[in-house]
């Protein structure tokens, strides 16, 4: 695959010698981050089948220039897919063209077929027929997640209000009416001379819009997408909808025909790169190893400022929940700070992509050594000293690789789970991911005590109650522990995690651990360091906190600004402390410190 960069667009090439050419169109969103792995696979499966393929991130998404609540998105999405077929045509040759939409990319799909045409076929999966109910949706499902432990102290946002969100992606101002106009029923010629549809819902919509597409003159084949459920979850657990796709390449290559070698073609520029004018900065696609990167170089780099490497949140691809890689990449950007936002271990779009993906995986040495060569990239481009940033997982992997890559002065880690990874020693069926702060809240909720009684609710108030009373007692255990250790003047067991920040602080890196106050990783570093991180008292380079607002994944705008700002002010306060300490400052004083940085 290559990736190309088209009119502010960043996406891939898989390229194929048949005359049909196919453009997959994004979901939005949340969407768009859990499938991704998945979506990749269907490009190289289209591609295998013998047709060549385009998948791109939209003007604001992804790794495309702009913003989110830059106005007019939905139009420019809709543009967007017509400036990928016409880019398709040029570089590939091909003669016929198919769109292929999931979820909201259906929806636009399907009106980028009616407004620009000479579409062939048109593959619609899970298309929302209408953008209200679509908007309805997402409203819906930010509901649903305040209602949960991870949503506990987000801030509401009022059905009136100018922005509709769902786990940190959202829609802005004038957009959302525009959305709400889009309704597929209204179309008054076919899309596309075939359309396969492919729906779950359970709804008649998509039964009509089959027979109203079939009535304007279009082949309209429909099924099931059945395997959607397990499709659209997080992308740890997303699994790929294999029948469903196989049924999609199947039906795209009847009748596939291939193109002369002699056909004339556009060359992809072997050097793509993104321009960036707000941000002052420029963008360009890096593969290293088997790992892959976006390096965003600022056009007026500050001296001695250190370099930035974001690391893989989870198993999510390399924008990150609520896109805050690139938000932070073109933050920094504008300050003279270079970055590289990179997939490791077979992760996003990484060579080859990981055959399985699990936590043991995800908290292994190899994504460590991983993130270490990026690291290496960095400081082989004259970025001597590094800072690592990662949200939990990633910041697992930017805490152990700050202990062992020379170059990295500095790590920032947000909602930390674990500093050692046991594996097979975690506790069977408990909710890591829920602090006992929220448990305590559940257990005195009279209103969660009458759903568990109805059977409304999995979270059992008696089963919270055993999972609480297993915490308590291995924290017990662990105070027991450190009491014996200080009676007899020498440990008793070794702490893992104190010793991997022994390790840290010998190498004077500096730390910074940050919690939201409902984290589940809060739990676990008060276990390990102290109710109130007395362990840290020993290592003066570590320091952890919690910060106000903060949910697991910074779904909300308020969670990813908050640690934006606090990151640009730590960052900016290590770099002048070790500039000021080093003797290249000592004798002239000048010219070493980077500059006050912005929301610092």
């Amino acid at each position: 695959m290559n990736a190309v960069v088209f009119e502010g667009a960043f996406g891939w090439l898989h390229p194929a010698d048949g005359r049909t050419g196919v453009v997959l169109c994004n979901p939005f969103g949340y969407d768009a981050l859990c499938t991704h792995r998945g979506w990749r696979k269907l490009a190289e499966r289209l591609a295998a089948a013998g047709l060549p393929t385009l998948r791109f991130d939209y003007p604001g998404t992804g790794d495309a220039a702009g913003m989110e609540d830059d106005p007019g998105r939905v139009e420019a999405w809709i543009e967007s897919i017509g400036a990928a077929v016409r880019h398709l045509r040029a570089w590939t040759g091909v003669t016929r063209v198919a769109l292929v939409g999931l979820r909201l990319g259906a929806t636009l799909a399907a009106a980028a077929a009616q407004r620009h045409g000479n579409i062939d076929d048109l593959v619609l999966l899970a298309p929302p027929v209408t953008g209200r109910r679509y908007i309805r949706e997402l409203r819906a499902h930010r509901q649903g997640w305040l209602s949960t432990s991870a949503g506990m102290g987000a801030v509401p946002i009022a059905d009136d209000a100018a922005y509709v969100e769902a786990f940190g992606f959202g829609l802005h101002g004038d957009d959302i009416a525009t959305l709400s106009a889009v309704d597929l029923m209204r179309a008054k010629e076919a899309p596309a001379r075939r359309v396969l549809l492919l729906d779950s819902s359970g709804s008649n919509l998509a039964a009509s819009l089959a027979a109203h597409y079939t009535s304007l003159g279009a082949q309209v084949e429909q099924g099931g997408f059945e395997e959607s459920d397990r499709f659209f979850l997080e992308a740890l657990y997303s699994e790929e909808p294999i029948d469903a796709f196989s049924r999609v390449c199947a039906w795209l290559a009847q009748d596939l025909q291939f193109a002369p070698k002699d056909a004339r073609r556009v060359p992809i520029d072997a050097q793509p790169y993104l321009r960036l004018e707000r941000e002052g900065a420029t963008e360009r696609p890096v593969r290293f190893d088997h790992c892959f990167g976006i390096h965003c170089e600022p056009d007026m780099p500050q001296p001695g400022a250190p370099a930035v490497l974001l690391i893989n949140t989870g198993a999510a691809h390399h924008i990150g929940d609520g896109r805050i890689a690139v938000l932070l990449a073109r933050r920094l950007a504008q300050q003279g700070i270079a970055s590289l936002r990179m997939d490791i271990g077979g992760l996003g779009d990484a060579q080859p992509p990981a055959p399985e993906v699990n936590l043991d995986m995800l908290y292994s040495t190899a994504l460590r050594d991983d993130a270490a060569s990026g690291a290496d990239w960095l400081a082989a481009r004259g970025h001597a000293r590094i800072a690592a940033f990662g949200v939990c997982g990633g910041a697992f992997v930017s805490l152990h690789v700050s202990g062992l890559h020379p170059n990295i002065f500095a790590a920032y880690g947000v909602n930390l789970q674990k500093f050692t990874w046991d594996g097979a020693a975690r506790s069977p069926g408990e909710q890591r991911m829920v602090s006992s702060k929220t448990y305590l809240h559940a257990v005195f909720s009279a209103d969660k005590w009458k759903r568990a009684l109805r059977g409304q609710t999995d979270s059992n108030p008696l089963r919270i109650a055993a999972v609480l009373a297993k915490r308590v007692a291995r924290r017990a255990l662990r105070v027991g522990t450190q009491a014996v250790a200080r009676g007899m003047g020498r440990p008793v067991a070794a702490n893992e995690a104190c010793v991997l920040l022994h390790a840290i602080d010998a190498k004077k890196v500096q730390l910074r651990l940050v919690y939201g106050e409902y984290d589940s990783g809060l739990e676990e570093a008060r276990l390990q360091l102290g109710a109130s991180f007395a362990a840290l008292k020993a290592v003066p380079n570590v320091r952890a906190l919690t910060l106000p607002g903060l949910d697991h994944a910074l779904f909300t705008r308020e969670a990813r600004n908050a640690v934006m700002a606090d990151f640009e002010a730590w960052l900016c306060a290590e770099s002048m402390r070790e500039a000021v300490s080093s003797p290249a400052f000592s004798e002239s004083r000048t010219g070493a410190m980077i500059g006050p940085l912005a929301g610092a």
